[in-house]
């Protein structure tokens, strides 16, 4: 064997030849995944070449130049100061690419290359434990003057095929199988039940967007931001699916009842192996358990082809899967720090991070300063440094002593209304347009946040929603509608009252930023008023005295002020006054506070 020559580009090539050796390079390494392969690489690069430098390394043998003997794909942050593996945010598994006698050099050239580019901190993600880069990752780090540091990253649960029960004739026997027929059974009562495996791209291609679109909705539910709600993710799925299916790896599979699919899932089947990536099920019909029956599908259909020997079912260690293996891979996190203080700091910040987790108490308290800081963050970035130490005071201040007036308004209609546009309309809020807005608005996280708190809402039933909609079905205006007796008023931490039993109040209204300025408060707000005082009831709504903007929104929709209540609270103690209305033949106790 000869020296290795390494070569450094600064993207994925479009290079049929570079795909035909990168893979064969695949097909003779000791454990092949498919996230080692020349597409996921490819669709990394297309898909998140916005926020991703790739730094990929190609290495050739001296002694036979054309001959691919290694890959290592790397990328950087914007500062190029940072390398990390280049699919490590979406590849279960990531590593050097090269024979075993191989990669102790390969290894000490990228990271000696890394040293020399002034990389000052190199992580190195979801990397196999039982993988002999992680020996040769230590050796080049003290070659080349790195501090290296070591933790477990996750425990991959597997099936391995292998070790299934059989029957006598030999058939395997997937765990859960009795329970599958039973609940298919138990959904074949309404409609007929069948199970699906799409892998061209024609037929996946009209799929994704519902797949996709049903895992924000799913996550959205369970209090959580899916990936999926990024742009860049569904292109990166999008990219990977075109890539993959043409060499048949890729596989989404559906149980479907009727007309109607009740659980996805997108998965690879690559050398043996039948990854479990990403799956998600239709909420509606959760009680037949359909994640369960598609999983549980996919493992005795894995079980009966001789090809395959083992099922991953991913990151991860939600608990389902527990309930499936019966084997397991560990993953490592390795990270390569210049400085032994960052060094150093990187070991205390996981240590104390290993301790908060064993604390639930704590560990809120962590995640909830975690948000504070965030929150900060995203402040400080808007606007300039003056506003940012003024609002800081505000929030101070507002510990000691605060002043918050609130002023109620009732509808009074508006006959000169402009028109509402035929592209714009209002719709009763569901769960397909709360997961329609993730995706529209998920850079927007307070939108997002907005969001998890009206699935919540949602579910509870305890009031009803509104969204205005334009021609494409994308939310641009939320509000909600609850009976104004015994309404909680956050912004003056208590309840208040209303003795005309038709009184109901319009709450928690809500435009996404790109969506404002365009008067969508005002046109919700009217339509959705006109539709209650309809229905017999009268319509009111509120705004802090402060909100200007709100003011004008809610004058402008026909509202009219009746009266305000103002909070005065002293450290921890408060009180609130105001005066009720006495318009219309109200007598003075029609609405009332109570502390």
């Amino acid at each position: 064997m000869g020296k290795l020559r390494l070569v450094l580009l600064r993207e994925i090539p479009e290079d049929e030849n570079l795909r035909r050796q990168w893979n064969a390079l695949v097909d003779r390494v000791d454990q092949p995944q498919v996230f080692y392969t020349y597409e996921w690489a490819l669709a990394v690069g297309r898909a998140y070449s916005a926020t991703l430098r790739p730094l990929l390394f190609l290495a050739y043998d001296e002694g036979e130049p054309e001959s691919l003997c290694g890959v290592a794909a790397l990328a950087t942050d914007s500062s190029e100061r940072e390398a990390s593996f280049l699919c490590a945010t979406t590849g279960d598994y990531c590593d050097f690419l090269s024979l075993l006698e191989r990669k102790p050099a390969l290894v000490d050239a990228v990271v000696a290359e890394l040293r020399k580019k002034g990389i000052y901190r190199a992580a190195f993600a979801n990397l196999a434990a039982d993988s002999t880069t992680v020996a040769a990752i230590r050796q080049a780090a003290r070659q080349h003057r790195y501090f290296s540091f070591t933790r477990t990253g996750y425990v991959c649960a597997q099936v391995s095929l292998s070790q299934l029960e059989r029957r006598k004739e030999g058939k395997p026997v997937a765990p859960g199988g009795k329970r599958l027929r039973h609940l298919v059974n138990a959904m074949a009562s309404t409609a007929p039940v069948r199970f699906d495996h799409v892998r061209s791209w024609e037929a996946l291609q009209p799929i994704l967007p519902e797949f996709m679109q049903a895992h924000v909705a799913r996550f959205l539910e369970i209090g959580r931001i899916s990936n999926l709600a990024h742009p860049t993710r569904q292109r990166f799925l999008t990219e990977l699916a075109k890539l993959l299916s043409e060499k048949q790896w890729l596989v989404l599979s559906r149980l479907i009842t009727g007309d109607q699919t009740v659980a996805w899932h997108y998965g690879f089947r690559f050398r043996g192996t039948w990854f479990w990536y990403q799956p998600t099920f239709d909420s509606r019909v959760e009680r037949f358990w359909p994640g369960f029956c598609l999983l549980t599908q996919v493992i005795q259909e894995a079980a009966e082809d001789p090809a395959m020997k083992t099922l991953d079912l991913g990151l991860g260690s939600e608990a389902y899967k527990a309930k499936f293996a019966n084997a397991s891979r560990e993953t490592l996190y390795v990270t390569l720090h210049s400085s032994i203080f960052r060094h150093l700091g990187s070991v205390l910040w996981d240590r104390t991070a290993a301790v908060v987790k064993t604390h639930p108490a704590a560990e809120k308290f962590a995640e909830a300063v975690r948000g504070r800081i965030k929150l900060l963050r995203e402040r400080t970035g808007r606007q300039r440094p003056t506003q940012t130490v003024v609002w800081v005071a505000k929030q101070l201040m507002r510990r000691l002593w605060t002043r918050d007036e609130v002023l109620f308004y009732e509808w009074q209609g508006c006959p000169a209304a402009p028109p509402v546009s035929g592209d714009v309309k209002l719709r009763p809020l569901a769960l397909e347009q709360l997961a329609k807005a993730a995706s529209a608005y998920a850079d927007d996280s307070e939108t997002l946040t907005y969001l998890l708190r009206s699935t919540r809402r949602l579910r509870e039933g305890t009031a009803e929603a509104f969204a205005l909609v334009d021609a494409g079905g994308t939310p641009l205006h939320f509000a909600w509608v609850t009976g104004f007796t015994g309404f909680f008023l956050a912004e003056l931490n208590t309840k208040v009252e209303a003795a005309c039993p038709e009184a109901v109040l319009l709450f928690d209204c809500w435009t996404p930023v790109a969506a404002r300025g365009h008067g969508h408060y005002s046109s919700a707000i009217r339509q959705i008023a006109n539709q209650v005082r309809g229905e017999g009831k009268r319509p009111w709504i509120f705004s802090a005295a402060t909100n200007a903007a709100s003011v004008r929104g809610i004058e402008k929709a026909g509202f009219q002020r009746r009266y305000s209540l103002v909070r005065q609270r002293v450290f921890n103690q408060q009180r609130v006054k105001g005066q009720p209305p006495f318009s219309q033949g109200a007598g003075p106790a029609e609405v009332s506070a109570s502390v």
